[in-house]
């Protein structure tokens, strides 16, 4: 890694900047992700202030600042960069915005999620007739925090890069925490407690004044403020809220109707079917069956209201049942016993004496039994022999007493037809058995044959 061995300034600890552009991209980088805007410009104010780099200063914390309030568009903590927008925003030059987002990669507060390209986006065919514009893809940013801001605040971080996690707190972590908590409630005001929640709510036009006396008349500190109270139910845990949203997101896809409401006050009109266990296989099944006016103003709201008026009337199925079963759940906790179980038998007393004690054992005997045991001959390298021996195969050629070489084909007949003549440890072949005596028997067949086929044609013309 190129880095640049910058000053301490008036901090404690060192810090290596990131000199080298290609440790500035998401999957190269040493920073740990950072998904809300104060954890960022926390860091950015101890990089900055710390002196790590020589020319960050006022304005690099302006342009975090910046990009701190773009962080909420995304729940990853990334944003976008547009020099000219930017540049805009705070009144400087483009070359002061390039430079001061440099000082803020190296760093180690900026990763590069995407790099901007001068494709233009807006070149789409909408019909007949081509889009006319030009727009380019802007640079995206990822929010990161170094490893020395975490060290500064006493927090314990776990794994490295990107996915690096906070997983505790050290005893001047815990005190810094302590102290700041501290300093946050004594300059914050007392905010007055209200019993609205905006997931119950239903969005109004503007606020209705009563008066408490019949008087119109009445000074404005009588009145009071009419407000729709939640109704109290059990308390959800965030794990709990984050399904019935991400439920709700998933049912807005599906269903027509609801894609112009809020998800997290459907989420909150579906809780008592979500938390009876109704799938959003289930819930865009029935939320497809409803009759809905063309418009709606408020879905969340016509969903609760109609939810509450087919429960009154029995029409929907018991809130304790599902309607579709979802074979991931573990209804009954089968899976777990049967986990349970395996692990148990794995950790059983005899498996660990057998793991610990007699494994070992056995695995020494073995290797003591490989290293003495005799060492495998190799077997005979088998060698080219001959069918029979030369002098037989001689014997059995046709007689050369003509004073002509046989030939090949005669060789063939005599070998195939012929009596090969035995070794020397047979029986010798009889005389009378030659294979010239067969081949003139054959041949005086042949020609008995021909004449006795001859004198039968004759005579059965002559009969004709």
């Amino acid at each position: 890694m190129a880095a640049t061995r910058s000053r301490q300034g008036t901090s404690r600890h060192a810090f290596d900047l990131v000199a080298d552009a290609s440790h500035q991209e998401l999957a190269t980088t040493a920073s740990r992700q950072l998904r809300r805007d104060s954890d960022f410009l926390a860091a950015a104010r101890f990089m900055v202030g710390a002196g790590f780099h020589a020319k960050a200063g006022r304005t690099t914390l302006r342009l975090a600042e910046a990009f701190a309030l773009r962080m909420h568009r995304s729940k990853d903590g990334h944003f976008p960069f547009s020099i000219e927008a930017t540049a805009h925003e705070l009144g400087l030059g483009r070359r002061a915005v390039l430079n001061h987002a440099r000082y803020l990669r190296e760093l180690g507060l900026l990763a590069y999620v995407e790099h901007g390209t001068r494709t233009n986006v807006l070149r789409t065919r909408h019909g007949s007739a081509w889009v006319t514009g030009y727009r380019g893809t802007a640079t995206l940013f990822a929010a990161v925090a170094p490893r020395v801001w975490d060290r500064a605040m006493g927090r314990r971080i776990k794994g490295t890069g990107y996915m690096a996690r906070q997983v505790g707190v050290t005893e001047e972590g815990r005190r810094l925490a302590v102290e700041d908590a501290r300093l946050r409630a004594a300059f914050k005001a007392p905010a007055r407690r209200s019993s609205c929640t905006p997931s119950v709510g239903v969005p109004q036009e503007g606020l209705s004044l009563k008066t408490v006396g019949g008087n119109t008349d009445t000074p404005r500190t009588r009145a009071t403020t009419t407000r729709r109270t939640a109704v109290n139910g059990p308390r959800v845990s965030a794990a709990e809220c984050a399904r019935g949203v991400s439920i709700a997101e998933r049912l807005q896809r599906e269903v027509w109707w609801l894609h112009r409401g809020c998800a997290r006050r459907l989420a909150c009109a579906l809780r008592p079917l979500t938390a009876a266990g109704w799938t959003w296989q289930s819930l865009a099944a029935e939320l497809l069956t409803w009759g809905v006016p063309g418009f709606l103003r408020d879905p969340a709201a016509y969903v609760r209201h109609e939810l509450a008026r087919r429960q009154r009337l029995g029409h929907l199925p018991h809130l304790t049942a599902s309607v579709v079963a979802d074979d991931r759940v573990d209804e009954h906790g089968t899976r777990r016993t049967d986990m349970l179980r395996r692990r148990e038998e794995a950790h059983h007393p005899a498996w660990q004496r057998y793991s610990e004690q007699l494994r070992p054992q056995l695995r020494r005997q073995l290797a003591e039994a490989r290293a003495t045991r005799p060492v495998r001959q190799t077997p005979p390298v088998s060698r080219p022999m001959w069918r029979e021996p030369e002098e037989d195969f001689l014997a059995s050629l046709p007689d050369q007493s003509w004073g002509n070489s046989p030939a090949p084909r005669e060789v063939y007949a005599a070998r195939a037809w012929g009596r090969r003549p035995r070794s020397a440890s047979r029986t010798p072949p009889s005389s009378d058995q030659g294979w010239l005596e067969e081949l003139r028997d054959q041949a005086e067949a042949e020609r008995a044959c021909a004449a006795l086929r001859a004198e039968l044609e004759n005579w059965a013309a002559g009969r004709g």
